[in-house]
């Protein structure tokens, strides 16, 4: 007979390792990847912060191994397969999930909590953003690695532009278009894009995979309690006047003729807190459907609709005036509650 004095063992918790192998499977999926620190949030949200811990710890060394064994492989496998691209690749496969697998970490300290979910996600965007920046800039500074962008981009399009070539006479229409295909002028801009858009990217990676990850959590676990559902979704007051101020950086910016560098903050700034109020947009959306007993069907096709729109530009002005709607609620009261104490 087991003796009675004697704890019984409790089964080793083994949950960390199936997020990380999931989170892993994600990302290396390329298809997925944008999903990859949801399994991890969601063990942060159930299981708290050590098995959250531990599942971006198994994901991270998971995925570095893998991608640095095959980067290891096609660079081994032919002399200058990879060649001009391999710092590129690098930074994408291996440093960029660790870099955000360490962002999505301290984001759920235990000592960042003392601080508003909405702070802890801006402060650790700004500081990815800032710590990511000078790589971007080392990257679009690189000839070697310019060089094979365009060279991708132009083996990309050429059907395109012989096509056009043969299709259309030597004119205005041809150099516009020959020009609008130019490889060198698609690589600028798709770097001018990147560096006004960088913490844009990182805060919607971070705000989205933290808050579907903690509402998947469960329904009675630590990280979907303290989450509030997108119908509750606010932000503080001071938010507004970051807004504000993003967005007259911006104009000032444009009318100064600033530096690339000023007018890159100023973009990430005004995306940043414009995506943020999208959000609460969201929000007021969903509370409105809810208070006018919406029913599931029409909410599902308004869904539908809404994204098959987003490629139109009808879909894009509504989209652009989501951030106006979540910023006017300062003024007028959407969602004001009800009941005693309102």
């Amino acid at each position: 007979m087991p003796d009675p004095t004697l704890a019984p063992r409790r089964k080793p918790d083994l949950y960390f390792l199936l997020a990380g192998a999931v989170s892993s499977l994600l990302f290396l999926s390329i298809f997925l990847s944008f999903a990859f620190l949801l399994p991890v949030q969601i063990a942060f949200g159930r299981k708290g912060a050590r098995a959250g811990m531990a599942a971006a710890g198994v994901s991270a060394g998971t995925t570095a191994v893998v991608q640095a064994a095959h980067l290891a492989l096609a660079g081994g496998g032919a002399p200058g397969e990879v060649g001009a691209s391999w710092p590129l690749a690098l930074a994408g496969s291996v440093v960029m999930p660790i870099a955000f697998l360490l962002a999505l970490a301290l984001i759920n300290a235990p000592f960042a909590r003392r601080w508003p979910s909405a702070y802890r996600v801006i402060g650790v965007t700004a500081l990815c953003a800032a710590l990511m920046a000078p790589l971007l800039a080392s990257v679009e500074r690189d000839p070697s690695i310019t060089a094979y962008m365009e060279d991708e981009v132009g083996s990309l399009f050429k059907p395109l532009r012989s096509a056009a070539a043969d299709s259309l006479d030597e004119g205005y229409e041809a150099s516009a278009l020959a020009a609008a295909l130019d490889p060198k002028d698609m690589v600028a801009t798709s770097f001018e894009v990147l560096r006004n858009s960088l913490a844009a990217f990182v805060f919607t990676a971070l705000a989205g995979s933290w808050w579907i990850g903690n509402r998947l959590s469960g329904r009675d676990s630590p990280g979907r309690k303290g989450t509030a559902p997108l119908s509750e979704l606010r932000l503080p007051y001071p938010f507004l006047w970051g807004f504000l101020l993003a967005w007259t950086g911006v104009l000032a910016a444009s009318v100064l003729k600033a530096s690339a560098f000023a007018s890159a903050a100023a973009w990430n700034c005004a995306l940043v807190t414009s995506i943020a109020y999208a959000a609460v947009g969201l929000g007021i959306v969903s509370h409105l459907l809810k208070t006018w007993n919406t029913p599931k069907g029409l909410k599902a096709i308004l869904i539908v609709t809404a994204v098959v729109s987003l490629a139109t530009p009808v879909g894009l002005a509504v989209v652009a005036l989501l951030p106006l709607l979540g910023v006017t609620e300062i003024w007028i009261h959407y969602r004001k509650p009800k009941g005693v104490g309102a």
